[in-house]
């Protein structure tokens, strides 16, 4: 089994608490901060959309990649867990443990 190598997470969260002083954002609050992931979230979807074939709006511009968005939104989780004082690294660490023990399976469609 992988195993993460400590302070791997610790490291990009410290980088985006640095990035976040660096251009001024510490005075965002929480709601700030969620509204944020939020927007990333929608931006992702639409990439995903353009790149899955569904139906997009023609006349929109969707330029950015879903790399670039997917980026996005780690930045935005990793600033929400600043704001919160949340050590992600551990939290993801404490929940993989958890979901490590579950069972997954399809459920047959009747």
């Amino acid at each position: 089994m992988f195993k993460l190598k400590n302070g791997t997470i610790k490291h990009l969260q410290y980088f985006v608490a640095c990035k976040i002083k660096e251009r001024g954002f510490e005075d965002e609050t929480l709601q700030e901060r969620l509204l944020l992931l939020t927007e990333e979230l929608g931006e992702l979807v639409n990439a995903c959309r353009k790149i899955s074939g569904m139906h997009v709006d023609q006349n929109r511009e969707i330029s950015a990649t879903v790399g670039e968005e997917i980026a996005d939104v780690i930045n935005m989780i990793f600033a929400v867990g600043i704001e919160l004082g949340i050590d992600i690294e551990v939290e993801f660490i404490k929940k993989n443990k958890i979901v490590d023990k579950r069972v997954y399976g399809r459920i047959k469609k009747k």
